[in-house]
C-alpha cells in the first residue's frame, strides 16, 4: 500500500456525529458561560501572555546587546526611533494588537455556550420560520473523510491569514532594530504554523503541536515590540 492510500485508510470510517447532539453542536449538558470563558481568555490573554512575551523579550534583548555585543547598535537606533517620535508608531501597532485581542476574547466567550465546536467558525440554519424545515438540523463543516481534512487544511491557512497582519508589522518593527534576531524567532514561527497546518488536516485535536510554537515566537516578536515602545518613548531615560 502507498504512503497515500494509508494516510486515507482510515478517513471514510470516521463517525461524523460523534460528540455532536442532533443538531450538529458539541453534545454537553453543561457548557461554560460565556462571563466564565471570557474570563479565563481575559487572565490567559491579558496577563499570562504579555508577562511571559515581555519577560522572554527581555531576555532576548539582552542576549543580543551583552552576549553578540549589540548594544551600541540597539541604542543608536532607540536613539533614531525617540527622536524621530517613532515610538508613538510602535505604540499604535501594539494598541491594534490589544483591539484584535478584546475580539478574539469576545469571540471565544460566544463559542463555548454556543457549543460550536472547532474548526467551525459559524452556524447556518434554513430560515423557514413554519415550514417543514424549521427545526431541521443546523448547517456545519464536513469533519470527516478526505472533505474534512480539506476544511482542516483551509482553516490553518486562514487561522495564519487572521494573524499574519500584525506579525508582519511586529517582524517589520522589530526586525529594524533587532535584525538577525528576529529571523531567528520567525524560524519558530513558520515550524509552529506549518506543524499546525499539517497537524490541523489530520485531527483539530493535534492542531496544538504546532500552534503552541507559533504563539511562542509570535510572542517574543509581540514582546520584542514592547521593549521597542517603551525604549522609543522613554530613550535615554530607560
Amino acid at each position: 500500500m502507498s504512503d497515500s492510500e494509508y494516510e486515507y485508510d482510515t478517513v471514510d470510517v470516521e463517525n461524523e456525529f460523534n460528540g455532536r447532539d442532533d443538531k450538529g453542536l458539541k453534545d454537553e449538558s453543561k457548557p461554560n458561560t460565556e462571563g466564565a470563558e471570557m474570563g479565563k481568555y481575559c487572565m490567559l490573554l491579558f496577563v499570562i501572555v504579555p508577562a511571559v512575551q515581555t519577560l522572554v523579550a527581555v531576555g532576548v534583548y539582552f542576549l543580543g546587546a551583552k552576549v553578540f555585543k549589540q548594544q551600541a547598535i540597539y541604542d543608536s537606533k532607540f536613539k533614531l526611533i525617540h527622536d524621530w517620535q517613532l515610538g508613538w508608531v510602535y505604540l499604535a501597532v501594539y494598541m491594534l494588537a490589544l483591539m484584535r485581542t478584546v475580539l478574539i476574547v469576545n469571540a471565544n466567550g460566544a463559542r463555548a455556550p454556543a457549543r460550536v465546536d472547532r474548526p467551525d467558525q459559524h452556524v447556518y440554519k434554513i430560515m423557514d420560520k413554519d415550514g417543514a424545515n424549521k427545526d431541521a438540523a443546523y448547517v456545519m463543516m464536513v469533519g470527516t473523510g478526505p472533505q474534512g481534512r480539506f476544511n482542516r487544511a483551509q482553516r490553518g491557512v486562514f487561522n495564519t491569514d487572521e494573524s499574519l497582519p500584525l506579525v508582519l508589522a511586529n517582524t517589520l518593527l522589530t526586525g529594524f532594530v533587532f535584525g538577525p534576531i528576529v529571523c531567528i524567532v520567525l524560524l519558530i514561527v513558520m515550524f509552529g504554523r506549518i506543524t499546525f497546518a499539517f497537524k490541523y488536516k489530520v485531527s483539530a485535536a493535534s492542531r496544538s503541536a504546532g500552534f503552541l510554537p507559533s504563539m511562542i515566537g509570535e510572542g517574543i516578536i509581540g514582546g520584542l515590540l514592547i521593549v521597542c515602545t517603551v525604549k522609543g518613548l522613554f530613550y535615554p531615560s530607560i
